[in-house]
């Protein structure tokens, strides 16, 4: 796959010609994406290009790099502490890879689920299952999704997920930046020859920093990445967190295992995530032995033949069950599971300073 061969590229140190030139080209054309990127704060600055306030109070989580870095945990973690102050909340989504069925579609109303998951997208279908208090939308215009979301809901707060790249379109919100200690740069170069979304030095313009998989990454990267973002914003907050597991269920009849359980044990593991590096590292934190890690393109659905593909070398491995991620859990075809040793794993996040970082963010 195109995909593949493009991330073996940019991770790769040594290329071979074939790849090198690719690479080459590569960096050509995120020449141009980079020179976009100074048109675009230009012409906000000359103010070409209107900036949007809002009644409700917006925080937008987002990210530098492409892939995960944990911004559906954070939202999660955000809107349940903003609710247990009974806050009224509203999440707006893109809904990436949705079918869709309008440009903009409510999920949840704060009472019940509105959307099946493959209307919804996953992240979406996730926050609504977890939140059931929590408004959620997804929209193909996020700033429509705000002012839908206010319009219909009037809520609080709007928490919009992946917004840094909105930051100058809207006036006031509050930014956090989220930053993955396994792969915090991206490989150092923008899209596509590497993950950056734009340069790093856009840090500048966050809030605050939250510095995720600290726990996985270990004390010297995460004093880099705070040395990092110093560079570019002295008075920069930094925060930590860890994505800590939760639970585990059976995908089939919701059946919850102690997180216990898998010590010692042998595992198969499969998932279609940003980040699959730091979901196999936690089940090997507690104490799984993982035989088999397969890992499918981000927001990938699992089919019938895959899923078939999957138990046939389940039951080569003699592995005692299979894990995946919530994000995939949410997504699987019920129907082609023949088998209940399937489980999920959910995974919370642990922010150290939190309330610290909820003045940074301006909650009240």
């Amino acid at each position: 796959m195109f995909e593949n061969f493009w991330y073996k590229v940019i991770s790769k140190k040594k290329r071979t010609v074939p790849e090198l030139l690719f690479f080459w080209l590569l960096v050509f054309i995120s020449f141009f994406y980079g020179f976009g990127l100074l048109l675009r704060k230009m012409f906000y600055k000359i103010k070409l290009f209107k900036t949007k306030a809002f009644g409700s109070r917006v925080i937008c989580a987002g990210n530098i790099t492409m892939g995960g870095t944990g911004k559906t945990p954070f939202i999660e973690e955000l809107a349940k502490r903003l609710i247990r102050d009974e806050k009224s909340v509203a999440i707006v989504c893109k809904g990436y890879r949705r079918d869709k069925k309008h440009a903009m579609d409510v999920v949840s109303d704060g009472l019940a689920i509105l959307l099946k998951q493959r209307y919804a997208g996953d992240e979406a279908y996730m926050l609504a299952r977890s939140i059931p208090k929590a408004k959620v939308i997804v929209a193909d215009n996020k700033l429509k999704g705000i002012a839908y979301a206010i319009d219909l809901f009037k809520p609080d707060y709007v928490l919009l997920d992946d917004g840094f790249q909105k930051r100058f379109d809207i006036t006031g919100a509050a930014q956090c930046v989220l930053v993955d200690a396994l792969n915090p740069v991206g490989f150092g170069r923008l899209f596509p020859a590497g993950m950056l979304r734009e340069p790093m030095s856009s840090i500048k313009d966050a809030d605050a920093v939250l510095i995720t998989n600290t726990n996985l990454a270990g004390p010297e990267k995460t004093e880099k990445i705070r040395e990092m973002a110093a560079r570019f914003n002295k008075n920069i907050k930094v925060f930590e967190s860890e994505h800590q597991p939760k639970i585990i269920y059976n995908v089939s009849t919701g059946e919850k295992l102690d997180l216990g359980s898998v010590n010692d044990k042998k595992i198969m593991a499969f998932s279609s995530i940003g980040n699959p590096l730091g979901f196999e590292r936690t089940l090997k934190g507690l104490g799984a032995h993982l035989v088999v890690g397969l890992r499918f393109k981000d927001h990938h659905r699992v089919n019938k033949k895959e899923m078939e593909a999957i138990m046939k070398l389940y039951e080569s491995t003699k592995a005692s069950m299979i894990i995946t991620t919530e994000k995939d859990e949410v997504k699987l075809n019920k129907k082609y599971i023949t088998d209940n040793r399937i489980y999920a794993l959910k995974i919370g996040l642990f922010i150290k300073n939190v309330k610290e970082l909820e003045k940074k963010l301006r909650i009240a």
